[in-house]
């Protein structure tokens, strides 16, 4: 092969292995980063619950009616049951057991793929409206800013998600996150078993158990004049503080607090009478931990993509056009010896 043919052939080889260092960087490393097609995951979480008897409550019962620092666990799946392009459609069910009792509650979401952020669901799907908005995972690389808001599925409202600094989960480093939601329950699923009205007696007898703001504010004259049944309403208040891997996007650790208060109107003004339900849990120790090795491995795979793969490639591609292109020393010419030609010389 020639000198000049061999350059060649090494300098197509440099340019093709810069084309796969592209390619790997600025297109298979992104997709990689895309939320998976079969994404099923389930999670644990252990802590307490304060749960409303309604019986007792409508019953007059008000020191029963509410249980309180029961042990629960919870389990929640997240299952990507289709995709359509970059939107994938999640299922996302938190089942709560208490005692022998399961309580499941699942909500649908569309999520862009990329941003994990809610988008317009296709056209057979019925979902939450959580759309510009978090719900069920962060994205990799996650900002380290207070730019993103998630979507409450108990409130249907969306709330901001506050950044709050670094720590670290598992030996990973995490960024930490805090969302704290304040609104009236519109989820029907939530509303359903809780009572409308009370008896105006069953609120005299709570006042004793009430905060002292709303005390204060149900005095005997505001008191005589509520309804003999008085409407209640519901208030959502929730808090929640993410431990999310700076690389990969997964939440390696998770506090929930959601509460349920009930309230009525006091003088055309708000007023808290007593929560009907409460729950805290935490990520156990064992889910924790696996979810930091799986941390572990999907950020090794994302390093190989976006800084090995293509910085390997564009240095072999530079040792190929290095030999391409640096000059070859010639061989020198071999001249015969003076004597031998002086003796051929001769001879002749």
């Amino acid at each position: 092969m020639s000198a000049r043919r061999s350059s060649i052939v090494l300098s197509t080889a440099a340019v093709i292995l810069v084309a796969l260092a592209a390619v790997t960087r600025f297109v298979i490393a992104p997709n990689a980063t895309k939320l998976p097609e079969d994404t099923d995951q389930t999670v644990h979480y252990a802590g307490t619950a304060a749960v409303l008897d309604s019986k007792a409550l409508q019953s007059g019962d008000t020191a029963h009616a509410l249980r309180s620092d029961v042990p629960v666990t919870a389990d929640r799946r997240v299952q990507v049951t289709s995709v359509h392009g970059d939107t994938a459609v999640l299922k996302d069910t938190m089942t709560i057991h208490l005692g022998k009792q399961s309580l499941p509650s699942s909500k649908t979401y569309a999520l862009d793929r990329r941003s994990r952020q809610g988008t317009a669901p296709p056209a057979s799907a019925r979902v939450e409206p959580s759309l510009g908005a978090l719900s069920s995972a962060f994205p990799p690389d996650a900002a380290q800013d207070d730019s993103y808001t998630y979507y409450d599925s108990t409130t249907r409202s969306i709330a901001p998600v506050r950044y709050t600094g670094t720590a670290k989960r598992e030996g990973r480093a995490v960024n930490v996150y805090k969302i704290t939601v304040a609104a009236p329950v519109k989820d029907p699923a939530v509303l359903e078993p809780l009572p409308s009205v009370l008896p105006k007696h069953v609120v005299a007898g709570m006042l004793p158990a009430l905060a002292p703001e709303t005390r204060a504010s149900l005095t005997p004259a505001a008191l005589s004049a509520l309804p003999d049944l008085v409407p209640l309403a519901y208030q959502g208040r929730s808090t929640l503080v993410a431990y999310i891997d700076q690389q990969t996007g997964i939440a390696i650790d998770q506090t929930v607090s959601r509460k349920v208060v009930a309230t009525t109107t006091v003088r055309d003004k708000p007023a808290p009478l007593l929560p009907v339900s409460s729950l805290t849990v935490t990520i156990t120790s064992a889910s924790a931990h696996d979810l930091g090795d799986k941390a572990a491995s999907a950020g090794l795979i994302l390093t190989l993509l976006n800084v090995i793969a293509p910085l390997a490639l564009m240095v072999t591609a530079a040792v190929l056009l290095a030999i391409a292109f640096i000059p070859r020393r010639s061989r020198p010419t071999a001249f015969p010896s003076t004597a031998s030609t002086s003796r051929e010389a001769l001879s002749g």
